[in-house]
């Protein structure tokens, strides 16, 4: 336990802890609180006013963009979740994961051969399956008749929902699962996010240089 929110248990003040390695975050029972940075925290939990850049439960972020080839992931989404992802080799991006926090996030993605569709995703480690190292897992919010594998696949992210989160039961993390789905599906309506949905990243191949740009 840190030394500090032994302090301030002691001390009996409410304990906001900021894990310096982001994976065990969901370990430190012992602060009243764990974020993963200071935009997970809510003032208004402290009696103070809350942040105003928050619109409908989502972040307006500094978009950042990834792209790649469709692979094979855990073999989980669709099977055990009924939630299909696509997911994406880190190889040529991990530099950029590395600076990004672990959580929910949300954009637009665009399919070379199909066209662009609103995603939500998750960037972490999920600590419900214990994932061995950082990935990224984009869920495509539309009905595909088949699977797209080997599709070059582009992504911008725009905005940002909670934090990485462990859960009791599988059907709780699905039950958040689809909660998520719905902030993002409603937010990417909203001009601020719906704009960056003509964003030429999305609709033509990009330079290698391009790959993993902020």
């Amino acid at each position: 336990m840190l030394p500090g929110v032994m302090a301030g248990k002691a001390a009996v003040i409410e304990a906001v802890a900021v894990p310096s390695h982001q994976k065990d975050s969901h370990l430190d029972a012992a602060p009243d609180e764990v974020i993963n940075s200071h935009i997970d925290s809510r003032p208004e939990n402290c009696d103070l006013p809350p942040f105003e850049d928050w619109v409908k439960g989502t972040l307006p972020i500094k978009p950042w963009y990834i792209e790649g080839p469709v692979i094979k992931g855990f073999g989980r989404g669709s099977k055990m979740l009924g939630i299909p992802t696509a997911n994406l080799s880190t190889e040529g991006y991990s530099a950029v994961l590395s600076e990004q926090r672990s959580g929910v996030y949300f954009g637009w993605a665009g399919l070379s051969t199909r066209g662009i569709y609103k995603m939500v995703m998750s960037v972490g480690w999920n600590p419900y399956f214990n994932n061995a190292e950082k990935t990224i897992e984009p869920w495509l919010l539309h009905e595909f008749g088949d699977d797209f594998y080997g599709e070059d696949l582009r992504l911008a992210v725009v905005g940002y929902i909670r934090p990485e989160a462990n859960f009791p039961s599988l059907e709780r993390l699905i039950e958040k699962i689809h909660e998520d789905r719905r902030i993002a599906e409603t937010a990417l309506e909203f001009p601020m996010y719906s704009k960056y949905r003509e964003d030429a990243y999305l609709k033509s191949s990009s330079l290698p240089g391009d790959i993993g740009r902020l």
